[in-house]
């Protein structure tokens, strides 16, 4: 780390104010007489002859050698530059990194398994990475230690080339949170602190070998891309366990723009990607733009009393939006594709290898832009239920209809109809009545699941009206409505506003277009969209 330009650049190591304190840019004093415990800032002038980041690794060093481990340091530095590799993690339990620019191809490990027992601490707020950097959370290699919790939050990331990557056992009763973020990999990576990772390619996040007990991990309203070959927007390698766990995307865009080997999210073939205890692995409101594949699960699926779903998907990829060529949904598993739009020729899914053996696949209100909807899955035991969907620009409404889409043995529900396989995590489902899942204690929302899970977004439900206000840039307006309304809105500027008819809710009976007392000025357009059949 080093200072840039003129300004006064941050890097502190705070102690908590108790004999043995670190303090930054300063000789230990003898432990007897411990340290001052006040704040030091590294600013020009003062310490400019010593690199911020030797100082830092000096001073942890010292830390380790000199302080009682009980008494922790405080990892803060706002502002300023990394450009080469920096470790945090000896004598560390808390530590803000904000408006740090991590550049140069540099690498930031947080090791926790090097962070004092108790509870854990990692912020990292309107950072910014390029030039290929890598952001390390790693964990234990081992059985991860029982002694310490830990709570990682990431917002505001701007990555214009670099990657997030989640390793190794993480303690139990992790919550990580990534939100308000944009992290791109434009070219390969070279994931210099991990060693099983070439096959990743280029990821902006990435899991990695990674067991995780009693844990959280969410991504909320942020845009992941790759525009390498090879690349993916999310990766699983290494092997995956989720033990009582969930991990949740949430209002995300994945973008892969790498040709036909690019994909949304790829475990690798590899990989193991295990789901049981209550697990969640849940994708809700997410957009997908794929040159190549989508949601591509491996090989080595194993899914038993836990939920994998799919809710409020929409996307664009070269063959089927999700794909699994391995793996068993057991007893008390539930596969979730609910709200899945996959456009232009491709498929919902395709689970070729992929065995059914006392576990549950529900299918409702999907649509495929192809003439197959689901195809592959070997049934030994379990039920598939299927709802409302389309294939092909065709309503599925009987069993033959689904077996030409490619799903032979289905429980069809009426549009207008509910069931408990389609609504209801069963394993947490005390009773079911008008249409309504109870849930069993330890289960929450409307489908009883082990972990609260975002709700999915449209889906005909009624959408406000935009009343009363200038829009000045283009939009396209849709998105699984079964309404548009403008409301004395002006629009201002040379701008196109798009309603697509055919991205509204295509299960809706009408679909409404209201404009009422509006304003084109300033060259302004608006195109109303039909439906290509």
């Amino acid at each position: 780390m080093r200072q840039t330009g003129g300004t006064t650049n941050e890097a502190s190591l705070t102690g908590h104010g108790a004999p043995g304190d670190l303090c930054l840019a300063q000789w230990m004093w003898p432990a007897a007489r411990g340290c001052c415990r006040t704040r030091h800032r590294v600013q020009r002038g003062t310490v400019a002859s010593v690199p911020v980041a030797l100082l830092v690794v000096l001073a942890l060093a010292a830390a380790g050698a000199w302080m009682p481990t009980a008494h922790a340091v405080f990892f803060r530095m706002q502002g300023g530059t990394v450009d080469q590799a920096i470790t945090v993690g000896r004598a560390v339990d808390t530590v803000l990194m904000e408006g740090v620019s991590i550049t140069k191809g540099a690498s930031v490990v947080f090791d926790v398994a090097a962070m004092l027992p108790g509870a854990l601490r990692i912020d990292m707020r309107n950072c910014a990475c390029d030039g290929g950097a890598q952001i390390y959370v790693q964990g234990y290699r081992g059985e991860a230690a029982s002694d310490r919790s830990l709570e990682v939050g990431v917002s505001g990331l701007n990555g214009s080339y670099c990657a997030l990557v989640f390793a190794y056992n993480l303690p139990a009763h992790t919550s990580v949170t990534v939100r308000d973020s944009r992290v791109l990999t434009p070219g390969p990576m070279s994931y210099s602190q991990i060693g099983g990772l070439k096959d990743a390619v280029a990821s902006p996040l990435v899991l990695h070998a990674t067991s995780l007990s009693q844990t959280q991990l969410r991504v909320n309203n942020t845009v992941l891309g790759s525009a390498c070959a090879g690349g993916s927007a999310m990766y699983v390698g290494g092997g995956v366990d989720l033990l009582s766990s969930a991990v949740l995307l949430d209002g995300v865009l994945l973008e892969a723009s790498g040709g036909s080997s690019a994909h949304a999210m790829r475990v690798a073939s590899a990989s193991r990607l295990s789901l049981r205890g209550q697990s969640v692995f849940s994708l809700t409101n997410v957009s997908v733009a794929s040159s190549g594949g989508g949601f591509v699960l491996g090989r080595n699926l194993a899914l038993s009393d836990s939920v994998l779903r799919f809710v409020g998907i929409r996307g664009s990829v070269a063959s089927s939006l999700v794909r699994c060529d391995g793996g068993t949904i057991g007893t008390g598993g539930w596969l979730d594709l609910h709200g899945v739009w996959a456009v232009g020729e491709a498929s919902v899914a395709s689970l070729s290898g992929v065995t059914l053996s006392g576990g549950a696949v529900s299918i409702a209100r999907c649509v495929s832009g192809g003439a197959t909807l689901v195809s592959g899955l070997e049934i030994t035991s379990g039920a598939v239920s299927v709802q409302c969907n389309r294939a092909g620009g065709r309503a599925l409404q009987s069993s033959g209809d689904y077996r030409l889409a490619g799903l032979p043995f289905v429980s069809v529900v009426p549009c207008d109809g509910c069931a408990p396989a389609l609504a209801c995590f069963g394993a947490l489902t005390a009773s079911f009545s008008d249409c309504a899942c109870s849930c069993s204690a330890g289960g929450v929302g409307a489908a009883c699941l082990p972990f609260d899970v975002p709700l999915a977004k449209g889906g005909g439900s009624a959408q406000g009206c935009v009343r009363g206000v200038t829009l000045t840039e283009s939009m396209a307006v849709g998105g699984g409505q079964a309404t548009a309304c403008f409301d004395s809105v002006v629009f201002s500027g040379p701008i196109t506003v798009t309603v697509e008819l055919g991205s509204m809710d295509p299960f809706a009976g009408l679909l409404n277009v209201t404009l009422r007392h509006c304003v084109l000025a300033g060259g302004a357009q608006l195109r109303i969209v039909g439906l290509e059949d």
